[in-house]
């Protein structure tokens, strides 16, 4: 990557810190159908506010860390369960896809979390659906969690592992009245969940890619690619569980 394209994306990953910085702290919603606001990790255009004191601090600190992962080496784990190459977070294998946009910090989320990770255990088992994994930065906490996802799938050699780690970040949210990255790095550490630090420059394009084509606004949503020409999106709890149905009645044949 050439040094121009270097400053163009650490000046768009500042932009974004900046925004995250200066917005209002949110509780966490409220347990109804979907949450639901302006949805990107970065943003090509924009202005720079004025900040505080405090948060001039914490950008700086950011910045710094930042730099510090910039060095790594990409994630290139096999297709078992991790990152193949940078990229969304997929598990198992099959012809039809199912891609899986939350916010640990959404509530409608926390509630279908449970029952959503026994449905994907089960369709691993069949062996016929390729699921993805998009966090949406609804809450800007979910930032920070989002990177600690990504760098579980990067380092788990198993489908096991991926939800392992999605399972304890949402127990985290829901049930921690504020969390830091240590918080995070112990809950790993004691339930051995392995994590590896990377560049994670290349994929927020991804997820934003992903965003767009499916023009997704909220969370939680469920995309099921069956083939190109039937594509359906479910968002909010009752729907995602009427889609699940669908997918585990198509996929019943294959088990």
């Amino acid at each position: 990557m050439s040094a121009s394209s270097e400053m163009q994306t650490l000046y768009r990953y500042l932009l974004t810190i900046i925004r995250i910085f200066n917005s209002d702290v949110p509780g966490l919603a409220s347990r109804n159908r979907y949450c639901r606001k302006t949805l990107s990790y970065t943003r090509a255009k924009a202005a720079v506010p004025r900040l505080s004191s405090g948060r001039m601090m914490a950008l700086l600190l950011t910045v710094a860390g930042y730099l510090a992962i910039s060095v790594a080496f990409p994630c290139r784990v096999s297709a078992a369960g991790g990152l193949e190459k940078p990229g969304l977070p997929s598990i198992g294998s099959g012809l039809y896809e199912l891609y899986i946009f939350t916010d640990y910090f959404c509530g409608p989320c926390q509630t279908l979390e449970e029952e959503l990770d026994s449905t994907l255990q089960e369709l691993i088992k069949r062996n016929a659906v390729k699921i993805h994994f998009v966090d949406l930065p609804i809450h800007r906490e979910t930032v920070l969690f989002n990177r600690y996802f990504l760098y579980a799938a990067c380092a788990s050699g198993s489908s096991r592992n991926v939800l392992r780690a999605r399972r304890e970040l949402f127990s985290l949210a829901e049930h921690q009245d504020t969390v830091d990255e240590q918080k995070i790095v112990r809950r790993f550490e004691q339930r051995n969940i392995p994590f590896k630090v990377y560049d994670l420059k290349p994929v927020y394009p991804e997820f934003n890619r992903i965003i767009r084509q499916f023009n997704v606004h909220s969370t939680p949503t469920c995309v099921i690619k069956f083939n190109p020409a039937d594509i359906r999106s479910y968002s909010g709890v009752s729907r995602i569980r009427q889609g699940m149905a669908v997918l585990l009645a198509a996929t019943a044949a294959s088990k």
